[in-house]
């Protein structure tokens, strides 16, 4: 029932749905129904024999875990890895979302499982079906390439960008020649990454964006091993030392092992989030989840090496630094644990408490609006679904956040109803929790106040 809560789920339902029909990679939602040029086609393709069933479209997402982990235990042999990965909150949550991040992580654990067995060739081609899933993805090849050039070895380092090059060479001669033209305004957010990057960065913005993401990035990542609400002190900090012994067990292997290629496309992969004109949450930092894992659980033998070192000389010491450690992993894992029972399954319980009232609305937009009829909605991708009517959500430039311009993001609100002319919409969908990450509850209220206000 919460297909859609995502946004990008919704569109690649979507997509799959026009793939399965036989139209191709489409924006099926979309007035005019594009291509889908943002998002690359593998993952909708993988999707495809669902997408008008749901207990297939339910298993195939299930499936997506089950290829995690079988992608993990052959980069690391580990069962303790596997167990965290399993009960990470945000890798159930995602396996029960028609999400690619866990779909995405598969390729890119596999392409550095293969690399570290020196299986160049098939390494490039997992790194492909990587870079076909997410375009951020393009990052695991170019980290692939630039550990082989630090290993100074040329001839792999070009092999690598061979076998990737068809890939690249087709989906970006696809997406070149299948953009719609002049497309601006909210349309670029669903068809043109790079004008809907052009049009939110700038110089004068990049600094701003700098020094929220880099906070933001570890917040992120913190919240990936330990599931917090973010505004609790001891929360955010235990979540930062969690994070903080990852980082330190990566290094250690590091500096025993030698850096392995996925220390360098996580650190290419950060360094592109920091620039990236989105918060660097927990879903976009999903695919360096088994490397902090496991640089975790490297420091935590580590740790208990030295308890075992001390026991005889140290007892005292070692038994009070050994209780503090139990306390924080069972506060840890109870967390973890608690967060996958319960926060999976309360997205889908919140959509079934609105259920009614969305059916009665979508039966009604059926019987009374023309099936050419264009929807400005929250959940665009949900009344397509059920309708047939298309629409465009609401999707506020991402730099008036980055300048904490709230007057701009309440204005761009409040002028959305004299736009939609502009943009071939007829309707107005308003839902219960339509912009309630944009505005607060009484902007919101404001804004809906406005726009009955206006004239016909």
């Amino acid at each position: 029932p919460h297909l859609g809560h995502f946004h990008d789920d919704g569109v690649y339902a979507g997509t799959a749905a026009a793939i399965a029909e036989g139209k191709g990679p489409l924006v099926e939602s979309l007035p005019g129904e594009p291509f889908q040029v943002r998002y690359p086609p593998l993952f909708p393709l993988y999707l495809a024999p669902g997408a008008h069933n749901e207990a297939v479209l339910a298993a195939l997402l299930a499936l997506t875990m089950a290829g995690l982990l079988g992608a993990v235990h052959a980069w690391r042999p580990d069962p303790l890895l596997l167990v965290l990965i399993g009960w990470n909150a945000y890798a159930v949550l995602f396996a029960n979302s028609a999400l690619s991040e866990v779909f995405g992580t598969i390729w890119v654990v596999l392409a550095m499982a293969l690399l570290e067995r020196d299986r160049v060739g098939a390494s490039a081609l997992a790194s492909s079906a990587a870079y076909l899933t997410r375009t951020a993805l393009i990052i695991v090849p170019a980290g692939a390439i630039a550990w082989l050039l630090w290993r100074r070895r040329w001839r792999d380092a070009l092999r690598y960008g061979v076998f990737f090059a068809p890939a690249f060479l087709a989906w970006a001669y696809f997406a070149a020649t299948h953009t719609e033209p002049g497309v601006s305004g909210t349309r670029a957010f669903y068809s043109d990454y790079s004008k809907f990057f052009g049009a939110n960065m700038s110089w004068d913005v990049l600094p701003a964006v700098v020094t929220t993401n880099i906070p933001q990035l570890f917040a992120g990542a913190g919240g990936l091993l330990f599931f917090n609400g973010g505004d609790d002190f001891f929360e955010i900090n235990f979540a930062r030392l969690l994070l903080f012994a990852a980082i330190a067990g990566i290094v250690r292997r590091a500096r025993t092992d030698g850096a392995g290629p996925f220390e360098f496309v996580a650190t290419l992969y950060c360094s592109a989030l920091i620039v990236w004109n989105y918060i660097p949450q927990e879903r976009f930092l999903f695919p360096v989840l088994p490397l902090l894992l496991y640089g975790f659980l490297t420091e935590m033998r580590a740790f208990y090496a030295m308890l075992l070192a001390s026991w005889t000389k140290q007892r005292g010491a070692a038994i009070v630094l050994g209780a503090l450690a139990a306390a924080a992993l069972v506060w840890s894992a109870h967390r973890t644990v608690i967060a996958a029972v319960r926060l999976a399954p309360s997205i889908p319980a919140r959509y079934r408490t609105i259920l009614p009232a969305r059916a009665e609305a979508y039966r009604w937009i059926a019987a009374n609006t023309p099936p050419e009829a264009n929807f400005l909605a929250g959940e665009e991708l949900s009344l397509r679904r059920a309708t047939g009517r298309h629409g465009i959500g609401f999707h506020f430039p991402t730099k008036l956040f980055y300048t904490e311009d709230q007057k701009g993001i309440l204005d761009y609100h409040r002028d959305i109803v004299p736009r939609m002319r502009a943009e071939n919409l007829h309707y107005l969908l308003i839902g219960p929790n339509d912009m309630e990450l944009d505005l607060s509850p009484s902007s919101r209220e404001a804004v809906t106040k406005h726009w009955l206000s206006l004239p016909e």
